[in-house]
């Protein structure tokens, strides 16, 4: 875990400081016993899309229905936490199991994986096989991709309940880091 936190510090260019607790004060437990060190979310970069409008997505989820952003955010009204993955991307395949984690200790948080630059087949013997916890979809109107960029896979968008853009987080995650942006970004 303390290399995949270190991962994505490198990725950001932030460091922590030798001898300083990363965790924000006042967070929630992550949902893992031994969850190593926590990326500084205060000062990691928030990406160019971070407080505009979430882009609208339609995105047609493997078990035949769709998500709509949108329609989501009118109806349900949950932040959302979009994933964007693809069936060859290993660090993918490492990442999914540690979000469906946080999805299920955060049930006032929806969560979406979306499939981008993927064929559906792959993509979807990859949903079923990694077995996340939280509805999955390919990006076959490309609407996810022409909306949120992205330079690599994964990548990971917070989007606020009021329907703008927390966040975005490139590079793999594990389930203590996404557990302290969520905690810090999303009014969940």
């Amino acid at each position: 875990m303390a290399l995949l936190a270190a991962g994505v510090l490198v990725l950001s260019g932030n460091e922590v400081p030798e001898g300083t607790d990363p965790t924000p004060s006042g967070s929630a437990a992550p949902p893992e016993e031994d969850s190593g060190p926590v990326v500084d979310v205060e000062n990691f970069p928030r990406g160019a899309l971070a407080g505009e409008p979430a882009p609208d997505i339609l995105l047609p989820l493997f078990d035949g229905s769709e998500f709509v952003l949108s329609q989501h955010l009118s109806v349900d009204g949950r932040p959302v936490v979009l994933n964007l993955w693809a069936s060859w991307c290993t660090p993918c395949r490492r990442e999914i199991p540690e979000f469906s984690r946080v999805a299920e200790a955060n049930p006032d948080v929806a969560f979406v994986g979306a499939a981008v630059e993927d064929a559906r087949g792959p993509a979807e013997a990859f949903a079923a096989e990694v077995g996340a916890s939280y509805p999955m979809g390919i990006d076959e109107h490309l609407t996810v991709k022409a909306g949120y960029p992205f330079v690599g896979l994964p990548v990971t968008y917070l989007i606020a309940a009021d329907g703008t853009v927390a966040r975005q987080i490139q590079g793999q995650l594990d389930a203590a880091n996404l557990q302290a942006f969520i905690d810090h970004d999303l009014d969940a």
